[in-house]
C-alpha cells in the first residue's frame, strides 16, 4: 500500500485501495451505507450484512471497547479473514451513479484518487464542527484508515477529464443499485498512459469542497499528505444540490403572529391555503422560481396555511459581511432572517433535505416552524470559496451522497 511519506509530488495520485473480497462478501448492495452524518438509523445496516461499512464508518461499542477501538478490531478481523484487502495494482477508480430527482434523470460521473493537501488549490466553503471533528479524528487516527472520501468538484468546461474518464473505463468492479433506487457502477482505470494524463490535467486545477470538510480539517491536522477524494465536473449535467430546510423548536413559547409581525416592515407576506396533494410542489415551484429571494414557511399555528416570504427590502445589511455571503438566500435566510429578524437561537434550528417529512413533523406537532428555502447554485460554492469564505451551516447538500464501502484507504 502507498504511504503519504513516500509519493511522488503530483498533486492527483493512483493508489491500492482497500476492497472487499466479492466472493466472500456476496452482494456489495448489503455492504455499503451512507457516509455518517446522513445515516439516521445506524442499526438498518449493521442488521443488513456482517459485513457492512457501518461497523467502520459510524461503529458501535462494545462490552469490553469504545467505538474507535471496536471498528478498528474489526477492520483487522476482516483483514486477517480476508474481507478486505489491498488492490492489485496502482490505480485510480471511476464511480458512476444513475439517479432520478423530480421525474428528470441524471447521470454524475467522477474519479477516486489520492490527492495532496494544498490549502491554496483545495477551497472550502463550510465551517466545520468541534465535536464532529474530534470523531472523526479518533476514528481516523485509530484506523489509520479513512472510511469515506472527501467530495470535491473541479473546473472542466472543455470536457476533458469527463472524455479521458469514459473512454478508460473498461475494467468493471461493481455495478448495482442500491436502497434509494440509485445505480451505482464502480471502475478501476489502471493504464499508466490514462492515469499520467489524468494526473497532468489535474495538475493546475483547483479542487472546491462539497462534502467532508470535518475529514479533512483533520487530514491537515494529522500532517498527512495526501487523502483520497471522489472528484467529479461542476459542469456535469449529473451535479445535483439539494436545500436543507430548516426545522424549529422553540425554547421559548412564540406564536406564528408575533413572527410575521417582525417580519412586516422587510419582509412581503403572502398567505396560500395549504393542500395535502399539491402544495409541496407549490412550495418549491414558488420560492425556486421568483425573481426575488423567496422562502416559505408552514406553522403549528396555523397547518391550514403556507406563506411565502419574499424580500421587500434587502434583510442581510451588516456591512461587516461581505456581499458574496449577503446576496446568498441560504444567508439571507439563516443570518438575515432567522438570527437577527426573528432572533432564532442555534440550538433551536435543525437540518433536513426532505420536504415532505419536515411538514409531517409540523402535523405531528413535533417542530414548530419549517422555513423553506430553494437550493445553492454551484456557481455560489465556486463564488464563495474563491473568495475565502464560508456558508452558514448545512448550506448545500449535494445528492446523492458518495456511498460508503466501495474502496478504503489505508495509510502509515
Amino acid at each position: 500500500m502507498l504511504t503519504n511519506s513516500n509519493m511522488p509530488e503530483s498533486s492527483t495520485q493512483p493508489f491500492k485501495g482497500i476492497l472487499f473480497d466479492r466472493e466472500k462478501i456476496g452482494d456489495i448492495a448489503s455492504c455499503v451505507c451512507p457516509p455518517y452524518d446522513v445515516v439516521s438509523d445506524p442499526l438498518t445496516y449493521y442488521q443488513r450484512s456482517p459485513f457492512n461499512a457501518i461497523r467502520l464508518e459510524l461503529p458501535m461499542p462494545s462490552p469490553s471497547m469504545d467505538k474507535y477501538t471496536a471498528a478498528k478490531h474489526t477492520m483487522g478481523t476482516w483483514f486477517r479473514d480476508g474481507i478486505l484487502g489491498p488492490d492489485k495494482e496502482e490505480t485510480i477508480y471511476v464511480y458512476e451513479q444513475e439517479f432520478t430527482v423530480d421525474g428528470i434523470d441524471y447521470l454524475r460521473r467522477g474519479f477516486i484518487a489520492l490527492n495532496r493537501l494544498r490549502k491554496d488549490r483545495i477551497l472550502t466553503h463550510e465551517e466545520t464542527r468541534k465535536k464532529a471533528k474530534e470523531d472523526r479524528e479518533r476514528l481516523i487516527t485509530t484506523l489509520k484508515a479513512f472510511t469515506s472520501l472527501v467530495f470535491g468538484l473541479y473546473e472542466d468546461k472543455e470536457q476533458e477529464i469527463e472524455s479521458l474518464l469514459i473512454e478508460s473505463t473498461k475494467e468493471k468492479i461493481y455495478d448495482f443499485v442500491d436502497e434509494q433506487s440509485i445505480r451505482n457502477r464502480f471502475y478501476r482505470i489502471t493504464s499508466p498512459h490514462d492515469i499520467n494524463k489524468l494526473m497532468t490535467l489535474m495538475e493546475t486545477r483547483n479542487i472546491y469542497v462539497a462534502d467532508g470538510h470535518h475529514r479533512l480539517d483533520v487530514s491537515y491536522r494529522l500532517g498527512l499528505q495526501h487523502i483520497p477524494f471522489y472528484l467529479t465536473s461542476m459542469h456535469s449535467s449529473g451535479i445535483v444540490i439539494l436545500p436543507y430546510h430548516r426545522i424549529i423548536r422553540f425554547t421559548q413559547e412564540r406564536t406564528l403572529a408575533q413572527l410575521l409581525t417582525l417580519l412586516d416592515n422587510v419582509i412581503a407576506i403572502e398567505k396560500h391555503p395549504y393542500e395535502d396533494d399539491n402544495s409541496p410542489k407549490k412550495i418549491e415551484q414558488a420560492i425556486g422560481t421568483a425573481a426575488k429571494p423567496s422562502f416559505a414557511l408552514y406553522s403549528r399555528d396555523d397547518p391550514s396555511n403556507f406563506y411565502i416570504l419574499t424580500e421587500k427590502v434587502p434583510v442581510y445589511t451588516d456591512s461587516s459581511v461581505p456581499e458574496t455571503l449577503r446576496k446568498l438566500k441560504v444567508g439571507i435566510l439563516h443570518t438575515g432572517i432567522l438570527k437577527n429578524l426573528l432572533k432564532i437561537e442555534d440550538e433551536e434550528i435543525s437540518f433536513t433535505q426532505d420536504l415532505y417529512s419536515s411538514i409531517e413533523r409540523i402535523k405531528e406537532g413535533t417542530a414548530d416552524l419549517v422555513v423553506f428555502l430553494p437550493p445553492t447554485m454551484v456557481e455560489e460554492v465556486k463564488d464563495v470559496a474563491d473568495h475565502g469564505l464560508y456558508m452558514p451551516p448545512k448550506s448545500t447538500f449535494f445528492y446523492p451522497k458518495i456511498l460508503t464501502g466501495l474502496v478504503f484507504h489505508k495509510y502509515e
